[in-house]
């Protein structure tokens, strides 16, 4: 063992050295043809110019995780990483350089804007994966992917080809979210819902037949232009006779049928909805089940069309001028009854922060409904499941209603779609019998031979080329030897927000082109917030930057926070203070460590089980031995079960209160015995270098840089703990494990802690002037061990004080049935006796405990706490309660003797 450790851990100074080395010596790197079993994950791409933000760490870290553990159980690993061309992202940022520079993107043209595009991608795209590196990630670098590398272009348009050739994927008019400013469609996810102040108008809709109105409600009176249908609720009785009449539009004049769709709510506004197919989703779901005309008022730049049956006066106007003037004519022809201010969400562009005008257009589609079953399935059979369980209903629910997926943009950055047009075809959206998918791109039309032929001038939606990351990454189309050996993987980590858009369509892929789902386990992790409950963003500015952290605290603090929190809840808010706790943790592990390595020196440790089946430990390092099992199978369990949180708790709990705070406390006079070969020494010696040896190992998973650092101490000159192994350095449970111990130990610390506090009351300067007599008062489990000469012995020294045959008590603490008499040392003989006792103390303990006791009764009383608290700390809250019942009983039968 190398006993040279500095007194304090300094992450700073090792973290990014420490991890090179391990990069340089190619341990990351998975090998198909091991015969281990095999476990692989696909890290989720990170937009290839993004920066590293709390999501990455929390996410990834929980991954890092796993592919740790994995390889510690002796699993031959891939994590495979990867980033994402983020077409709308990209291309906004370089828009928006061009026009810095007083060009735009159509001087350059079509190619030499690619160009622009690549060299960008190579100045910047190394920089997340930079960032990721500084977490430690052992990701497999080697077979990093981009999706706009050659290979996976090729996968991608092979995907897309096979779709179009089984009727999957066609061209046609649906509603879609449409960005004025990017000129594009977009997708769900890519709508930031911000919160608007706007005015409610309440507009009135005469009857055509003069018999009756409808008054609706609207935040957009300026698409009242295009309504073609008003809907009511088929429940609400204050329509009933309207429904199957015609309205007349106001302004306009068109008729309008009066429908009833339980779509609509009946407590929002009058009841009654105006439908406007083209030009609101929901909207545009009425329209198709009753058969309404689509009809658009607002065009691709936010304007108002100019089409003939639309007002002069409001023609080209841009859509929140023609809405002042609608409302002036509204209010001209007296069909303005009222308005009110109104609070609500309204979609913009999370690139460029225009408002989101929903309108239709002509778009390439994918059709669901076939894709979709078999990705129904296979989650209802549990082949695929959630962690938490909730968002498996989640899940499914969104899947019944699913849509079919607009999967073009009008961009320039992306997967070109690879449909391509033969001049001699009719139109340029490819209506003509000239128009075909294809892999490679075309010598000639393959109807009438022309050379000269177009692609298509759209591009693929991002998500589309995500949904075949888990197996184009590993060569799909082609065979290879990863897909064989690595594929499907084991678990995915995600966010709840791409369910439907990432996870869903992985499957569906899946599915589709390889027969098989990507992936068992999806992992949906927290979102974290601000200290005040907000959502993090950069628009907000309330952001926390996880290199800040990681210079501040290190990386081991921030992977476990991490760890604790990634899988605890749908929010978490950001406490720093925690990454701080962690960080002191990692020292208090540090010091442990060098203190447990010096005692060790020129010690030969024996087993640790060789030890106990010899009789030849106490029972300090019996009842640590016993707690090591319980910590070994406690964490194997949480992590095997998908509780990471759960297993660095419990590693926290047991290194510092058990470990560190009691034992190492207890083993300090063995471990100071100046002969080496002394038994107690090499007992006590041989048990805490196996404790750190096995701490260490189930640290590295969440903490690899201070474990690792330490395990180099214990295994000088031998390989990192990430290496490949003959043998899992997993720890095993040894058998020792002994409740009635612990129970014995629980009572005596109980008791080292209750006379520590009564002893520092007295006026004695120095504790160790203090006697101490133990008497039983009522019989309770766990009394023998601190009845017995060892139990006293220890309980004396932990505390303190001096063990005494009697003593006069000036306090007197009461502890699972054992009254502890402290004063003066009295020797044998001389009189004191029973003594008397200290009512005071007494009394205070008895305040004390009934004060806990109303204390717990109250948080176990709210049913917020039994609801919402993790069901161990409501349990563990009982238990003390009733530990504190009993205790209570106890004393008052102490004091009533006394």
């Amino acid at each position: 063992m190398d006993m040279d450790m500095d007194k304090a851990w300094r992450p700073q100074e090792v973290e990014q050295r420490m991890y090179r080395e391990w990069e340089a010596a190619g341990l990351f790197t998975a090998d198909p043809k091991s015969r281990r079993p095999k476990f692989s994950v696909v890290m989720p791409p990170p937009n290839v110019t993004g920066e590293l933000h709390l999501g990455h760490a929390t996410n990834d870290t929980v991954q890092d995780i796993y592919v740790r553990y994995k390889r510690l159980r002796g699993y031959e690993v891939l994590w495979l990483p990867g980033t994402d061309h983020a077409a709308i992202a990209t291309q906004n940022v370089l828009e928006k350089r061009l026009a810095a520079e007083g060009r735009t993107k159509e001087q350059l043209g079509r190619a030499g804007f690619e160009k622009v595009v690549e060299e960008w991608y190579a100045q910047v795209g190394a920089r997340i994966v930079d960032q990721l590196k500084r977490l430690g990630y052992i990701a497999d670098w080697s077979r990093l992917r981009f999706t706009m590398d050659d290979a996976y272009v090729r996968a991608v348009r092979e995907a897309f080809v096979r779709l179009y050739d089984d009727g999957l994927i066609y061209r046609g008019p649906r509603i879609v979210n449409w960005c004025p400013r990017c000129q594009s469609s977009i997708s769900d996810l890519e709508v930031d819902w911000r919160e608007h102040m706007d005015t409610l108008y309440y507009i009135r809709y005469d009857m055509a037949d003069g018999d009756g109105a409808l008054t609706v409600a609207t935040v957009r009176p300026e698409t009242m232009l295009a309504d073609t249908g008003v809907a009511v609720n088929p429940d609400d009785e204050r329509y009933r006779r309207f429904v199957g009449r015609m309205a007349r539009l106001p302004i306009v004049g068109r008729e309008l049928p009066v429908v009833a769709d339980a779509y609509v709510k009946q407590d929002f506004g009058t009841g009654a909805l105006k439908v406007t197919p083209g030009h609101d989703p929901n909207d545009y779901e009425i329209g198709q089940r009753h058969g309404l005309e689509i009809l658009t008022c607002i065009d691709k730049a936010g304007n108002i069309v100019s089409d003939e049956w639309v007002p002069d006066e409001l023609r080209t106007r841009d859509a929140p001028t023609a809405r002042d003037r609608v409302v002036e004519m509204l209010r001209d022809r007296e069909h303005l009854v009222r308005t009110e201010p109104y609070a609500h969400e309204v979609g913009h562009c999370d690139r460029c922060g225009e408002v989101i005008e929903p309108l239709i257009d002509e778009q390439w589609w994918c059709a669901m409904p076939e894709l979709r079953d078999p990705a129904v399935k296979v989650v209802e059979d549990g082949r695929v499941e959630f962690v938490p369980r909730r968002y498996t209903k989640v899940y499914l629910d969104w899947m019944a209603g699913l849509r079919d997926w607009n999967v073009s943009r009008q961009l320039w950055l992306g997967h070109r779609i690879p449909i391509y047009y033969c001049d001699n075809a009719a139109g340029h959206d490819g209506a003509g019998v000239h128009a075909w998918a294809s892999v490679d791109e075309p010598e000639a039309c393959p109807v009438c031979g022309k050379v000269k032929t177009r692609q298509d001038p759209d591009v693929l939606d991002t998500w589309f080329s995500s949904a075949l990351w888990p197996f184009a990454t590993m060569g799909w189309p082609a065979p290879s030897e990863d897909l064989d050996a690595f594929f499907p993987t084991a678990m995915l980590g995600t966010a709840r927000e791409i369910i439907f858009l990432w996870v869903a369509r992985m499957i569906m892929t899946s599915l589709r082109f390889m027969g098989d789902i990507p992936f068992s386990t999806v992992l949906i992790n927290a979102v974290i917030q601000d200290r005040h409950g907000q959502r993090m963003s950069k628009s907000k500015g309330n952001g926390v930057d996880p290199l800040e952290m990681i210079d501040k605290y290190g990386a081991d603090a921030v992977r476990a926070w991490a760890a604790e929190v990634a899988l605890r809840g749908q929010d978490v808010r950001f406490d720093e203070a925690k990454i701080e706790g962690y960080k002191n943790f990692a020292n208090k592990i540090w010091n442990a460590s060098r203190l447990v390595l010096g005692a060790a020196e020129g010690v030969v440790t024996r087993p640790a089980a060789e030890l106990a089946a010899a009789g030849a430990l106490t029972p300090f390092d019996r009842w640590i031995l016993s707690r090591l099992d319980a910590l070994i199978d406690e964490v194997t369990g949480a992590l095997d079960g998908w509780d990471p949180g759960t297993a660095i708790e419990a590693i926290r709990r047991f290194a510092w209160d058990e470990f560190a705070d009691w034992y190492l406390e207890a083993a300090k006079p063995a471990f100071h015995a100046e002969d080496a070969a002394d038994p107690a020494r090499v007992a006590s010696s041989s048990v805490a270098v196996h404790v750190v040896r096995s701490l260490v190992v189930m640290l590295n998973p969440f903490t690899p840089f201070i474990s690792e650092a330490v395990w180099q101490r214990l295994d000088a000159g031998g390989e990192p703990l990430i290496a490949r192994r003959a043998e899992s350095p997993w720890p095993v449970s040894l058998g020792l494990r002994d409740e009635g111990l612990e129970t014995e130990m629980t009572v005596l610390f109980d008791a080292v802690k209750a006379v520590r506090e009564a002893a520092g009351g007295l006026r004695s300067s120095r504790r160790q002037d203090l006697g101490m007599a133990v008497r039983r008062v009522a019989a309770l489990p766990g009394q023998e061990l601190l009845e017995s000469d060892f139990g006293r012995a220890a309980l004396a020294r932990l505390a303190g004080v001096q063990p005494a045959e009697s003593v006069d008590a000036a306090a007197t603490v009461v502890v699972s049935g054992l009254e502890v008499r402290l004063s003066a040392p009295v020797a044998a003989g001389e009189g004191g006796g029973a003594g008397q006792t200290d009512r005071t103390g007494m009394e205070r303990q008895l305040e004390q405990t009934k004060a806990k006791i109303v204390a717990l009764e109250a948080r176990l009383a709210n049913d917020d706490f039994v609801a919402k608290a993790r069901p161990e700390v409501v349990q563990q809250a009982r238990d003390d309660l009733q530990t504190a019942r009993d205790r209570l009983v106890i004393l008052e039968e102490a004091f009533t003797s006394a």
